[in-house]
């Protein structure tokens, strides 16, 4: 059923609002045009589907790859400049990008699997046409219409065709800035708990790994990270525990012995609510995905919680031990709230409340070795850290009033990046509620407002 618009409002195509020059709505180069020997480290920068980034990314700078300007002008056709909407032609059908002012590059060139469309400015704002292909109608679009032969894709055409809704300009204007404010309060927090996670490992290698409070107490020094009191509570030498260097008075664990693990359990599709039944007893059930982008549109529910073993919340300690090594294997701070648990990941559980902050830390700095483990038992794109890896792997562990010490100095900063990151949460959840309703007209820009505004 078409939605029933506003009077002031216009149905039309993305073809509709390209701008009048050529190569305004275009695709990546054919076939061997472009390929992987065409790549250098410095250049013209290349968008692949890894750089359109997920929904609270509009691009993704990281892992890009250049080709030389020469290359790049003979895909002059090809390119896409700041301010473009990016699309993917092959892969994640329904991903969205929006090409940044304020980068270092003015130029892009497009691989083979990204589409752009140049706005016509006159009649719509790129911003605003980002989000309006971000909103359910116009990926349910692309899912229905995506071409199962081979590999699933879209085309040009397809991308031409794709219906639009526009309103006034002023009014796309507002709509985009609404969004993109909450947008860029979610990547604010982002930035702020990179910045706080960067600040607990620094302090924990500190002490930890590099041990400088020992060092410095080997030498008739105070560290800068420790007051007087605290600096007694290291000791000022090394000793030798089965080939590894440990600070006098402290033990080596195994990094299986840090913590209880508990792994999460297999559900089949029965213990699955369907989506329309989802009630307040159905809790969401978390895999890999879920610690990569929160609970989400793809996220299933179950009440059934295998008698509360698998039971998490805001606060708890996890750690996915199986899938493809560079991109799952990793330790999380959940904070998703109330969840079950699935198979693949560990609820870790410290021996003491005290203990969080430093098993965090041991397990963070341990990823390089978990995914070095995981790629030996890769098989089929899939690799896994079992228990028996995590008993061949050890971390030095101090005294207990040592352990107190990085809690109380530590625990306020892990405690604010979670408070950030369910802050966060719940504005993608208001956005993820407003652009549906303000990309059809039923929402207003003027209501949106009032309901945003503190």
């Amino acid at each position: 059923m078409r939605p029933t618009l506003p009077p002031d409002w216009l149905s039309c195509t993305l073809d509709d609002v390209k701008a009048p020059q050529g190569a305004a709505i275009v695709g990546g180069p054919f076939g061997s045009k472009l390929g992987r020997a065409d790549y250098r480290a410095e250049g013209v920068p290349v968008i692949r589907g890894c750089n359109l980034g997920s929904d609270d990314d509009r691009f993704v700078a990281d892992g890009l790859v250049f080709v030389s300007p020469e290359k790049a002008r003979d895909l002059e056709r090809n390119t896409a400049r700041p301010g473009d909407v990016l699309f993917t032609q092959r892969g994640t059908l329904d991903q969205v990008g929006l090409l940044p002012r304020g980068l270092p590059w003015r130029r892009f060139v497009l691989s083979q699997s990204q589409m752009k469309l140049t706005c016509d400015r006159s009649r719509a704002d790129p911003e605003f046409i980002y989000y309006q292909c971000r909103a359910p109608r116009v990926r349910d679009y692309v899912r229905r219409n995506t071409i199962a032969t081979g590999v699933p894709h879209i085309n040009l055409g397809i991308l031409r065709r794709t219906p639009i809704l526009l309103p006034p300009l002023r009014e796309q204007r507002a709509i985009a800035e609404l969004l993109g404010t909450i947008d860029r309060r979610i990547a604010l927090g982002r930035r702020m708990n990179d910045t706080l996670d960067e600040m607990i490992l620094a302090h924990y290698r500190a002490w930890f790994v590099h041990f400088a409070p020992v060092h410095a107490n080997a030498h008739g020094r105070r560290h800068s990270s420790t007051d007087r009191e605290c600096a007694a509570l290291f000791p000022d030498g090394f000793t030798d525990i089965d080939g590894h260097r440990v600070p006098l008075g402290w033990t080596l664990r195994s990094a299986r012995d840090c913590a209880r693990l508990r792994n999460g359990a297999t559900f089949t599709s029965r213990d699955f609510v369907p989506r329309r039944d989802v009630n307040p007893r159905a809790l969401p059930v978390i895999k890999i995905a879920e610690l990569k982008r929160g609970v989400n549109e793809k996220t299933r529910y179950s009440v059934h919680g295998h008698r509360g073993k698998l039971a998490i919340d805001s606060g708890d300690l996890l750690f996915a031990w199986s899938g493809t090594p560079e991109k799952s294997i990793g330790t999380h701070i959940w904070s998703g709230g109330p969840a079950w648990l699935n198979q693949h990941i560990y609820k870790v559980e410290p021996h003491a409340p005290i203990e969080r902050e430093l098993v965090y830390c041991q397990l963070r700095e341990l990823q390089s070795t978990f995914i070095n483990i995981a790629r030996d038992h890769q098989t089929v794109g899939l690799g896994h850290v079992g228990k028996q890896d995590l008993e061949r792997v050890f971390v030095v562990h101090p005294p207990r009033r040592l352990v107190e010490r990085f809690h109380r100095r530590v625990a306020p900063l892990l405690d604010r990046a979670i408070v950030n990151d369910i802050t966060s949460r719940e504005l993608a959840r208001l956005r993820d509620t407003l652009l549906p309703a303000l990309m059809t007209g039923a929402l207003r820009i003027e209501q949106a407002v009032a309901l945003v505004r503190p």
